[in-house]
């Protein structure tokens, strides 16, 4: 039976075919990886948080470099990678190690390629680059929690749970234990990083993911079966986030501009006042 001239062709277009769909269903699976691993931390299209916002990270960033920030940051950091130090500095932490096996890292990497599937909002369509629509929740989704409005309530529910005077609800060790927490009534460990500058340094948004995902070595371990609720969250969160405005009207040097000026003022009056007896 005589070959036809054309199957060659067939053959070409049946591997850019397999091809497709193998990057497709990597980046269907890398989706529910991001949502489940990432999206505490990262958006894609929404700003910085915990960590940088990834939208066009693909073309930035080499696959294997992404791959190897995902599986063992640790070892770009001990290499002195320019790109990691990068954002060291700027985050002011390694990224933690949250235990992704290197098949579900490519997976992830696909997605954020843009292997053709739906992004979360903000995120860019793999094949134009275009932003798209941000699509409405869908049914029984829980919605993004509202910008948190700081209460004396909540300022002491956040202050009892961080000190461990009122426990956490599925018995998470108090946040006292291991950070310190420069805050009026809280002298904390010295074990872990310094929080009071938390929510400067990552917003809101950050200051939530890490708190839903408690996904660094050793609290990964400890809260692994005892997450925080969305009650306690919020109430930590608005402790941080008055620790960093006192922080920034501390620093603010116009108080105490102000105060010198009255004083310079009070002299100056005094000593007119000499002057003219």
């Amino acid at each position: 039976m005589p070959h036809s001239p054309f199957t060659p062709i067939r053959f070409i277009l049946a591997i850019f075919l397999i091809a497709a769909v193998s990057g497709t269903a990597l980046a269907d699976g890398g989706k529910e990886l991001f949502d489940k691993h990432c999206a505490s931390c990262h958006s894609i299209g929404g700003g910085d948080g915990g960590g940088p916002d990834l939208k066009g990270v693909g073309a930035k960033r080499p696959a294997e470099w992404l791959v190897k920030i995902i599986t063992d940051p640790g070892k770009l950091t001990a290499e002195k990678d320019p790109a990691q130090a990068e954002l060291v500095k700027k985050f002011g932490f390694e990224m933690p190690n949250v235990g992704v096996s290197r098949g579900d890292a490519e997976k992830i990497v696909a997605f954020l390629g843009g292997g053709g599937t739906a992004a979360p909002a903000g995120a860019a369509t793999a094949a134009s680059g275009k932003e798209a629509a941000a699509p409405a929740p869908a049914a029984g989704e829980t919605p993004q929690p509202a910008e948190v409005v700081v209460t004396r309530e909540l300022l002491a529910t956040g202050r009892d749970l961080f000190t461990g005077k009122q426990r956490f609800a599925k018995g998470g060790a108090p946040c006292v234990s291991c950070h310190r927490f420069d805050y009026p009534g809280i002298y904390g460990g010295a074990l872990a990083a310094d929080l009071t500058n938390l929510y400067g340094k990552m917003g809101e948004t950050g200051v939530r993911g890490v708190l839903k995902s408690l996904s660094f070595p050793v609290m990964k371990k400890i809260y692994a079966d005892r997450p925080l609720t969305d009650e306690e969250s919020t109430a930590l969160t608005a402790l941080f986030k008055d620790a960093a405005a006192r922080k920034h009207v501390a620093s603010d040097p116009y108080p105490a501009a102000g105060l010198g000026f009255f004083a310079l003022c009070l002299v100056a009056v005094l000593l007119f006042k000499r002057r003219t007896k």
